[in-house]
């Protein structure tokens, strides 16, 4: 019998997920982490997620024991409570002491480090990301390539924080990630300028000294008071692939950690839509999509199309062409409708500015994106200061 799709509120425990094969861009609702659902949290888990619809094998369905239909609480409602021009002056804040807290000891690699002194920037993160996720996220493009090691750790964090919570972690693993992302790259303040900064590729020779960083930094946490075990596994595990092919114990599959993998897909995505001194920035479009040729092979399956989820088709910064030839930025997105995001208006169908209005493509049957652009089209459009002007409507 061939796959059968029904909507996801008809998911049921038991019932195996079939993927197709079909790719995220033309079913971005789909869900489709191949395997068996073990439990009624794992349903309203995906639920949550805004997923729609999906596809299931009748022949491989397996009924489970009452327990396992019984009803968790889903994860709550978050990240939208305040408008996002009052939660932008929080955020600003929470990201420039943030910023200064990791200078700090990535510029002092001899001197102690106190866990506890991390906790409060983290919870001014997980406190801004809560109220309007995508003030916090709009600032991650706020970057200068001199500052690119602190930025991302901050950016990271903002990241995995923001990722973790959408996937429903409890709030002590939520704050553990928020650890991990501020100093998973703390190895790298041992690690030489000109390895770490070279505009050009790595010898072998010094591409192993780079990759040191991890273990350096891994070693000098795990003798700290008060990280947690989930906090040193994710930095631990944040550059090992789902195939084994990673560092610096090429484990795979299942002996890497969810914590690991968080911070990996964050790491990357980062990285990816970063400017540095040997490459230039990808829009955020563009990164999800070199992710999603990852899949499989840097992270399990499914994992790729859920951070794509979580992110959204055209991410927060996105530089998009509408219908109608204006082109603008996405400054929020929209898990209902993923190709239906908010955007801010930056120019004419001719190429001259316009007001930073803000469009919700949601609301307008005869608009919507038609193209995102490529980053040879993005050089007229300052994406950082368009988002600190949007205003979305909510």
């Amino acid at each position: 019998m061939p796959a059968c799709k029904i909507p996801i509120t008809a998911l049921q425990p038991g019932m195996y997920v079939v993927d197709t094969g079909l790719p995220w861009t033309k079913a971005p609702l789909l869900y489709a982490e191949e395997g068996p659902i073990a439990s009624r949290n794992e349903v309203e888990r995906i639920i949550a997620q805004g997923f729609s619809e999906v596809f299931h094998d009748p022949e491989r369905f397996r009924p489970l024991p009452a327990d396992a239909a019984e009803i968790a609480p889903s994860p709550a409602t978050w990240g939208r409570r305040t408008p996002f021009e009052e939660e932008l002056v929080q955020a600003r804040k929470a990201y420039a002491s943030s910023l200064e807290h990791v200078k700090k000891f990535m510029q002092s690699p001899a001197a102690p480090i106190d866990v506890a002194a991390s906790q409060p920037y983290v919870e001014a993160i997980i406190g801004s990301l809560d109220r309007n996720v995508d003030a916090l996220i709009s600032l991650s493009k706020l970057r200068t390539t001199d500052e690119y090691t602190f930025t991302h750790s901050v950016n990271v964090t903002i990241f995995a924080v923001a990722y973790a919570r959408f996937l429903g972690l409890a709030d002590d693993l939520v704050q553990s990630m928020g650890v991990a992302g501020l100093f998973h790259d703390l190895g790298k303040a041992l690690i030489p300028q000109e390895i770490l900064n070279a505009p050009r590729r790595l010898t072998p020779g010094e591409m192993e000294i780079m990759q040191s960083h991890v273990l350096r930094g891994y070693e000098k946490l795990s003798r700290l008071d008060g990280i947690t075990p989930e906090s040193l596994q994710g930095v631990l595990q944040h550059h090992e692939k789902h195939n084994g092919t990673g560092y610096p114990y090429r484990l795979a599959g299942k002996h890497i950690s969810e914590y690991g993998r968080i911070l990996s897909l964050s790491d990357v995505y980062d990285a990816l839509t970063s400017f540095r001194v040997y490459k230039s920035a990808v829009p955020p479009h563009q990164a999800l999509a070199i992710m999603y040729t990852m899949r499989n092979k840097s992270w399990a399956p499914g994992t790729v199309e859920h951070f794509i989820k979580f992110m959204g088709i055209f991410p927060v910064g996105s530089p998009v062409e509408l219908a109608d030839g204006r082109i603008g930025v996405v400054c929020r997105t929209n898990t209902s409708f993923p190709t239906r995001p908010q955007v801010v208006l930056a120019l004419d169908n001719q190429g001259r500015p316009l007001p930073p209005k803000t469009l919700d493509l949601s609301k307008t049957r005869d608009l919507e994106v038609a193209r995102a652009l490529p980053v040879q089209d993005c050089a007229a459009l300052d994406v950082a200061t368009l988002l600190q002007l949007a205003k979305p409507l909510d």
